[in-house]
């Protein structure tokens, strides 16, 4: 639990001859208590300049490499509001007992230059998921994918799990194993019965742990149609105009369905898309950049839609770089 210990601080800053400028913190020091090692911490320190004068934050050093700092804004004006932003990682720390560390803030004051804003905090080791993040990819319509997730319990401890679902309709989290144990199984499985986009959602474990009784995973899939276009991205390098980018995109239906493309677009004027077909059930898409194209970055996206009439449209990313023709 985080421990506010509120502290009132003044700097006095010469700024100017006979004139000071005070900055008022609600705190220089927090105590964090006991926290888990993969839970990245956020501290916010603020503070008001209660004087006539500008206060100007010229650095932030942190006292170790798993801390850093940001100020926000870096110059405070008469009577405004600004804040020390601190960020800790504690993976590392675990099983070193209490520790303290500061992050170090250096004003334009020439008689006291140096504020020093402290921390302190134990680190141990929680129940912790593997993997920490799901990624399915691409999901046919249809379809479906199955990862395995495990959760394990703090060394040495014995954990239950109360529940786990998802807050998707289209993943479903089935429990594998129960009861009083140091590690739970669990198959997580997202299918596609009629959605198209992207998808990012979280599975949620119920615990009986003291500190951490629920325990996130992020999730995250792609629903497309049964025809799929591989890479989704088209990103060249600098090209001359009268020729094609180096990308090809691959299009294909991984159940044998056959379609041809009819119709199919780019945002960029410059930019012409060129279908070569490979088979009843692929094709390839390539990009020409056309004669008279100016010079610079381009941005975009090519529009594809098929012959089938369930089937959702097809968008690939365009991002590149035209050269100046002669060059």
């Amino acid at each position: 639990m985080l421990r506010h210990l509120l502290i009132v601080s003044v700097l006095h800053l010469s700024l100017l001859p006979g004139v000071y400028a005070a900055t008022s913190f609600d705190r220089t020091d927090a105590d964090m208590g006991f926290i888990y090692r993969d839970e990245p911490q956020r501290l916010v320190f603020e503070f008001d300049n209660v004087s006539d004068d500008t206060l100007r934050i010229l650095d932030v050093e942190p006292s170790c490499d798993c801390t850093s700092a940001q100020v926000v804004p870096e110059a405070i004006g008469p009577g405004d509001h600004g804040k020390v932003l601190v960020f800790f990682d504690p993976m590392g720390y675990e099983g070193r007992g209490p520790f303290q560390e500061f992050v170090r803030v250096i004003t334009n004051d020439p008689t006291e230059p140096e504020l020093l804003l402290t921390f302190a905090a134990e680190v141990g080791i929680g129940p912790e998921p593997e993997p920490r993040a799901l990624a399915f990819g691409k999901i046919c319509k249809g379809g479906s994918d199955t990862l395995d997730l495990s959760l394990r319990a703090a060394p040495g401890e014995l954990l239950k799990v109360l529940d786990a679902y998802s807050d998707t309709a289209c993943v479903l989290v089935e429990v594998v194993e129960t009861g009083v144990r140091d590690e739970h199984e669990f198959r997580v499985i997202a299918a596609n019965r009629e959605g198209c986009g992207r998808v990012a959602g979280l599975v949620t474990i119920l615990t009986t742990d003291s500190l951490r009784s629920e325990i996130r995973v992020p999730v995250t899939l792609s629903l497309v149609g049964r025809i799929i276009v591989e890479p989704d991205i088209i990103a060249f390098g600098p090209t001359l105009p009268g020729t094609f980018v180096a990308s090809t995109v691959r299009i294909y239906s991984k159940d044998g369905l056959k379609f041809s493309i009819p119709n199919v677009s780019c945002s960029v004027e410059y930019l012409e898309p060129v279908i070569r077909p490979v088979s009843d059930t692929s094709c390839e898409l390539r990009l020409m950049v056309r004669e008279g194209s100016p010079p610079g970055r381009v941005a975009g996206e090519v529009t594809l839609e098929t012959d089938c009439p369930d089937e959702p449209s097809l968008d690939i990313t365009v991002t590149g770089y035209i050269r100046k023709a002669g060059k």
